[in-house]
C-alpha cells in the first residue's frame, strides 16, 4: 500500500517559484482543456513590489511519499490570486481533482482572514474556464453563482500562416529600449487605467522576468514621438508557449491598423524562438478587441467566467 499523502502549505517565493513553473509546464502537456495557467501568466501575476507579502495568498498542495522520504514531493495543485486576493484561480493536476473542495474551502477561510473584518461580507470570485462540469457542480454546491464573462483564452496555431502587413503611414515600429520605460509605463497607465504605481521601475522589473525578450517588446511611435501602440510577446523558456501581453493603443491613434501591424510583426519575430503555442490569457471581450484578435489569427476561444459568492 502506498504511503503517499496530500499535504497543503503556504507558497514561499524563492524555493517554490521554479517548481510551480515546472508544474504548470507539465500540466500544459497533460491537460488538453487548458484549464490551468500557462507558466508565464503565473510569473506575471506575482506582485513584484511585495513578493513575500503576495506569497501568503498562494497555497500549494503536494503529494508526499513518506517511504521515499520528505524530499520526495510533487506539486499537484496551486491556488493563486490575480490582481487582488478577491480573484482566485485553481491550477490542478486532473488526476488529483478531488483536492478542489479543500482548495475552495481554504480560499474562503483565507479571504475572510485577509480582509480583516470577518463579519463584513465581500464578493469573492473564482475564475474558471467554461466546460468543466465537475468543477462547476462543486462551485454550485458550495454556494457560488455563475456570473459574468471575466476574460477569454485565445489561441493561435504556430503553423498558421502570418499575413503580410504594412506599418501605417506616419508611424514607426521598433523595439523598446531601457530609455523608453518611463514613457511606455505612462502609455500603459493611460490605456489600462493603472495608477502611478505602474512606473519605469516596475516596468524594468518586468524585463527581468524569465519570459522577457527585448526583441519581442514592440512599440509604434508617431512622428511627434508619442507611443501610439505597444505590445509584448512573452516566451516561456521551458515550454516555449508564447503569450501576447500587454497589447494596447493610445485613444488618439485607434482605428488606424496599428494594433494589427504590431501583432503581426511580433508573431513574425516570435517564430525565431520556436514557439509551441501562441495565446492570450485574459483577452478583453469587446467588439474592437475581438475584431483585432480574429484578424490576427487568434480565433480559437475559450471563455472564463467569474463564479461569485459573498464571504
Amino acid at each position: 500500500m502506498s504511503s503517499a499523502k496530500i499535504v497543503a502549505r503556504t507558497y514561499s517565493s524563492d524555493p517554490d517559484f521554479a517548481p510551480v513553473m515546472y508544474f504548470l509546464h507539465e500540466m500544459f502537456k497533460k491537460n488538453v482543456l487548458y484549464e490551468n495557467w500557462f507558466p508565464d501568466r503565473f510569473e506575471n501575476s506575482l506582485d513584484t513590489r511585495a513578493q513575500e507579502q503576495w506569497a501568503r495568498h498562494i497555497r500549494i498542495w503536494e503529494r508526499v511519499d513518506d517511504e521515499v522520504g520528505p524530499s520526495k514531493k510533487e506539486i499537484v495543485a496551486v491556488a493563486n490570486p490575480e490582481g487582488s486576493p478577491r480573484n482566485y484561480f485553481l491550477q490542478v493536476d486532473p488526476d488529483f481533482s478531488f483536492v478542489e473542495r479543500e482548495m475552495l474551502e481554504w480560499i474562503e477561510v483565507h479571504f475572510r482572514d485577509a480582509k480583516g473584518d470577518r463579519a463584513r461580507k465581500e464578493n469573492l470570485a473564482i475564475h474558471a474556464l467554461e466546460g468543466n462540469s465537475r468543477r462547476e457542480a462543486l462551485l454550485t454546491q458550495l454556494g457560488y453563482q455563475k456570473d459574468k464573462v471575466s476574460g477569454l483564452l485565445r489561441m493561435r496555431r504556430v503553423d498558421q500562416p502570418i499575413p503580410e502587413s504594412v506599418c501605417p503611414e506616419g508611424y514607426e515600429i521598433r523595439t523598446v529600449s531601457k530609455a523608453d520605460y518611463g514613457q511606455l509605463a505612462a502609455a500603459v497607465r493611460l490605456v489600462f487605467g493603472h495608477g502611478e504605481w505602474f512606473n519605469a521601475e516596475l516596468y524594468e522589473s518586468i524585463t527581468r522576468c524569465s519570459f522577457y525578450l527585448q526583441d519581442l517588446d514592440l512599440v509604434a511611435v508617431a512622428r511627434d514621438g508619442t507611443f501610439a501602440s505597444f505590445c509584448t510577446f512573452r516566451v516561456d523558456p521551458l515550454s516555449k508557449i508564447t503569450n501576447l501581453e500587454p497589447m494596447g493603443t493610445h485613444p488618439d491613434h485607434r482605428r488606424r491598423g496599428l494594433g494589427k501591424a504590431l501583432i503581426l510583426e511580433g508573431l513574425r519575430r516570435s517564430k525565431r524562438h520556436n514557439p509551441t503555442l501562441f495565446y492570450i490569457g485574459g483577452a478583453a471581450d469587446t467588439l474592437a478587441a475581438n475584431r483585432l484578435y480574429d484578424s490576427t489569427g487568434y480565433t480559437e476561444k475559450r471563455t472564463y467566467y467569474a463564479w461569485c459568492k459573498e464571504v
